[in-house]
């Protein structure tokens, strides 16, 4: 009996600092990554949505955008690409810009017209819409 308390003791004394250390909200765990956020207006500054993790390739329905804000450590490292639809969800390709390196604000005004984006890592494939 006492060698079963003092072992889940033992796990739970371990435990707790391993949870602590873990990155617990978006603050820290944006300064490991390359984010970018959407943004209203050209210059990145006016109602910016929530940052999205540029290595992650999921559907960011944002009709109406105009510039991306990035973010983090990681700005403008690695190879990515955007992908720009003109119907929501993504459901196929009309155009595809790498994502400009080095640089904290990128206008996209030039899409205008698209429905949904995402980003993929690497180089853009053909147009398929």
């Amino acid at each position: 009996m006492f060698a079963a308390k003092t072992l889940a003791m033992f796990i739970v004394a371990t435990a707790v600092p391993l949870a602590a250390a873990s990155p617990t909200n978006d603050t820290a765990i944006q300064g490991i990554d390359f984010w970018g956020q959407f943004c209203d207006d050209t210059g990145c500054s006016r109602n910016c949505g929530r940052s999205v993790r540029i290595s992650n390739p999921g559907c960011l329905n944002e009709p109406g955008r105009r510039s991306i804000r990035f973010h983090g450590a990681n700005v403008g490292k690695g190879d990515y690409a955007l992908v720009v639809s003109p119907s929501g969800s993504c459901p196929c390709q009309s155009s595809c810009s790498s994502v400009p390196h080095g640089t904290r604000c990128w206008s996209i005004s030039n899409y205008r017209n698209a429905r949904s984006f995402r980003f993929i890592s690497g180089h853009c494939n053909r147009n398929n819409c």
